[in-house]
């Protein structure tokens, strides 16, 4: 059995909110144009980055900072993205756990690689109960955050930002679903539960990364919040 824990951190992209959908489509359309094919190894490896540094990555990883600057790509990546938002629906159980928790009375906050520019436009239909969450730590732009998951300082901040800071950050549960993301938690020593896309990336492939992740779902509908100590539904 996982121990049981106080605080709860969630991603929001692809965790929260299907919006990896809107970042692949945007990047296929995007790299099409610069002769290359935005591949789901690609995808895996790039997903959980601050947004910026995602970008630089990715030019970097293809080698087509001769063609196209971070900035250019960025402001393009942005443009498609803002109207792809608009359709992204709430992933399954997402609404639904983030209400029970908050009604229970358990501290939650959000940790995404977003920065503010954009991610305002993610929550058209979801700021009901997005917002229900006062902590929300955008480290894609905050600036007390060096460096971008796979790099534990994410989650680190927003740790240390709860009102009543966690005893330890292993009474901290993490909600994550990109491998980046699942490493910056557990290297912060909080525990996680994986929600893959398993298209982009099967935990089964990896069996010392698949180890060190506390609990892996399916989706988050599949969630007892009583095997960590957390009010049940």
């Amino acid at each position: 059995m996982p121990a049981s824990v106080t605080h709860v951190i969630f991603d929001f992209d692809g965790l929260l909110v299907d919006t990896e959908s809107a970042y692949t489509e945007a990047n296929m359309e995007l790299l099409r144009k610069y002769g290359h094919v935005f591949t789901m190894d690609l995808k895996r490896r790039q997903m959980g980055k601050r947004h910026d540094e995602s970008i630089r990555w990715l030019i970097n990883e293809l080698k087509i900072g001769d063609l196209v600057t971070p900035e250019e790509y960025s402001r393009q990546y942005d443009e498609l993205l803002i109207e792809m938002f608009k359709r992204s629906p709430a992933m399954p159980g997402a609404e639904k756990l983030v209400r029970h928790l908050l009604h229970t009375g358990v501290p939650v906050a959000l940790c995404t690689g977003s920065c503010s520019r954009t991610f305002p436009t993610k929550l058209d239909n979801h700021k009901d109960w997005v917002n229900m969450i006062k902590l929300q730590v955008l480290s894609g732009d905050d600036p007390e955050v060096k460096h971008g998951k796979p790099h534990p300082d994410p989650f680190l901040v927003t740790m240390k930002r709860f009102p009543q800071v966690p005893e330890s950050a292993d009474k901290v549960l993490v909600f994550e679903d990109s491998y980046n993301g699942v490493l910056s938690a557990l290297d912060a020593g909080m525990q996680c539960v994986m929600v893959p896309e398993r298209s982009i990336f099967d935990p089964d492939s990896d069996p010392e990364f698949k180890n060190r992740v506390t609990v892996i779902l399916n989706s988050l509908e599949q969630f007892k919040p009583e095997d960590f100590g957390l009010p049940p539904y």
